[in-house]
């Protein structure tokens, strides 16, 4: 894998490239992690390269091939210290040089116009934070918070996190490490869910530091690393269960509440409505894509549209109230000491309880960590069902528990959906494979 870098001046666009041979490329290396959102090495390398302070706005072209050495990914970085002089064998190039310009490899000339393009003409729906002038405004907003706080940085602030969903940032202060999120504009409710679960349970989630509900930031402390899903020991997994159900059952009847400050409605009323046009959308999306279904699939995809809406009218006749849901809670829980924190709310919303347990299941279990076999499923199933005794006897709980496992795929799919329709189109591979997954392990759930 070969990461290359279209790092561009804010006032001009001019593009910096560095001498291969007689030719010109762009500035690159071959990186030690390959997750794309992450880009707090790719600043690294370009202040070691370039000796300039980056920040990235995204990964605009991947080429993923079958042999490791011939992938690569080019991202897109605004300069913010673009006045440094080039180290030699560097220059700045202006879009009137590029008709000159030889580019190995080639293709990268390619990149280089697509962002000139796009500069003049931006992509609809493209995150926020793709401007100079954005991540001015969010490094002003980070201070004065800070300084009002009594936490005044000391040291720069470093840029962790970048894609179509999200921005993250990390800096150093005297009271320790902040954390500043930013999300995209349907994304925004984050915020205001996070502060509302932290009022009304300060134990599963410490509260953030500052919120810009309008914009979608967040300011939050350092909430730890020490990742649940990494963690073996089922008891401790039971145990955040028992604490996330209970929460669930607490919140039922407050959903008007969730709703108003901006939770999506995805009831199964709702879904119902959504299941010919996720499966409509889903077969023209991955028309002609390597990662996409088959034709067997689609087929089979097709055939299921009347059993899923069945399952949701199945589903809504057990005495099950439709409550607070996360979205995507098997990643995102902590060990704090004891306790545990629930984070990252941008899929929450208002729907049946039970499609949480969706990314908790034994299926999707980082095998490094826990092993997908009966037992631990059945142990996982029973703690979480535990809150919802008062509701239906133990027996109709665990039918409808089956039920929502396939619903639960179903959920997920419809959530990258809506996510794929909500960003700019160039950011949508990585994502759709997530549909892609999902929709797969729906057809697995329905036999």
């Amino acid at each position: 894998m070969r990461y290359y870098i279209i790092v561009a001046r804010p006032h001009d666009g001019g593009v910096a490239l560095i001498r291969s041979g007689r030719r010109w490329t762009l500035p690159n290396f071959a990186p030690q992690t390959t997750d794309a959102r992450q880009v707090d090495h790719i600043n690294a390398e370009m202040r070691r390269m370039l000796g300039l302070e980056t920040v990235m706005l995204c990964c605009s072209q991947s080429r993923i091939g079958d042999d490791e050495r011939d992938s690569w990914r080019v991202f897109v970085a605004l300069a913010r210290n673009s006045d440094t002089p080039l180290p030699p064998g560097a220059r700045w190039a202006a879009q009137s040089d590029l008709l000159s310009t030889e580019f190995t490899p080639p293709a990268l000339a390619y990149a280089v116009n697509a962002w000139f393009a796009e500069r003049d003409n931006p992509l609809p729906k493209r995150a926020p934070w793709h401007s100079a002038a954005w991540f001015d405004g969010a490094l002003d907003w980070i201070h004065a918070c800070l300084d009002a706080l009594g936490m005044p940085a000391i040291a720069p602030v470093r840029q962790l996190r970048a894609w179509g969903l999200s921005c993250a940032m990390r800096v150093a202060t005297v009271g320790g490490d902040v954390y500043f999120k930013a999300a995209p504009p349907f994304m925004a409710h984050e915020g205001r869910v996070m502060q509302a679960v932290a009022e009304r349970y300060p134990a599963l989630l410490p509260p953030p530091l500052a919120v810009d509900a309008q914009r979608g930031w967040l300011l939050m402390p350092d909430y730890g690393d020490d990742m649940l899903h990494k963690s073996p020991d089922i008891a401790r997994w039971e145990t955040a269960l028992r604490l996330f159900a209970r929460m669930q059952v607490e919140q039922a009847a407050h959903t008007p509440d969730w709703l108003a400050i901006g939770c999506p409605d995805r009831g199964l009323g709702r879904m119902v409505d959504l299941i010919d046009p996720l499966i409509m959308s889903s077969t023209r999306l991955f028309d002609g894509k390597p990662y996409g279904l088959t034709a067997d699939e689609t087929d089979r995809l097709r055939a299921l549209s009347m059993r899923l809406k069945l399952m949701c009218a199945r589903l809504a006749q057990y005495a099950l109230p439709q409550t607070l849901v996360h979205g995507d809670l098997g990643g995102n829980i902590l060990m704090n000491g004891g306790g545990y924190v629930f984070f990252d709310w941008t899929d929450a919303c208002i729907s049946h309880p039970f499609f949480d347990m969706a990314t908790i299941s034994g299926a999707y279990f980082d095998e490094s960590a826990l092993q997908a076999d009966a037992s631990i499923d059945y142990r996982l199933r029973d703690a979480y069902l535990e809150a919802w005794a008062a509701h239906e006897p133990r027996e109709r709980l665990i039918e409808a528990f089956e039920t929502a496992k396939r619903l639960g795929a179903l959920h997920q799919a419809m959530t990258y959906m809506w996510i794929l329709t909500n960003i700019a189109e160039d950011e949508r591979a990585e994502l759709e494979g997530g549909l892609a997954h999902w929709l797969r392990n729906l057809l697995r759930l329905c036999g």
